[in-house]
């Protein structure tokens, strides 16, 4: 995720965040798909870091388009949604573990390639373009 941040941004300003955002759940879905497909160590492990790679630029995107909400005030949306988001962190690894503990854990962590799928269908709600601001240029 810090490689994909630090070279997310020059896609963004390239491709626009929706574009990015789709491109990086395919990344996510199709590398950990692939690591189930073939089980083995160096398999799993750059499947998940493919993974990571692919979302790095999901969280910044989210919190930007939370932030423009329109019709609330600056920084309602974004507020919301790190709650969410906390809840998120505490919800996620109970949900892959009850799955995993009733069924395996490989099918408790078919729900990463899942997430990949459900962001590319929810990104159209990111902006197609970003925004470029010119040093000594008005808005």
């Amino acid at each position: 995720m810090f490689v994909g941040r630090l070279a997310g941004d020059r896609l963004v300003d390239r491709f626009g965040e929706r574009a990015v955002a789709r491109a990086g759940g395919l990344i996510a879905a199709a590398s950990m798909g692939t690591a189930f497909a073939f089980p083995t160590v160096p398999g799993t492990i750059a499947g998940f870091a493919a993974a990571g790679l692919g979302v790095a630029t999901v969280v910044p995107a989210a919190m930007r388009a939370a932030d423009e909400l329109p019709g609330l005030r600056a920084g309602t949306g974004l507020t919301a949604l790190t709650w969410l988001m906390r809840l998120g962190f505490l919800g996620a690894p109970l949900i892959v573990g009850g799955i995993a503990d009733a069924t395996s854990l490989r099918v408790g962590l078919l729900l990463v390639p899942l997430a990949g799928v459900t962001l590319m269908v929810l990104a159209g709600v990111l902006s197609a373009r970003r925004r470029l601001v010119v040093e000594g240029s008005r808005p």
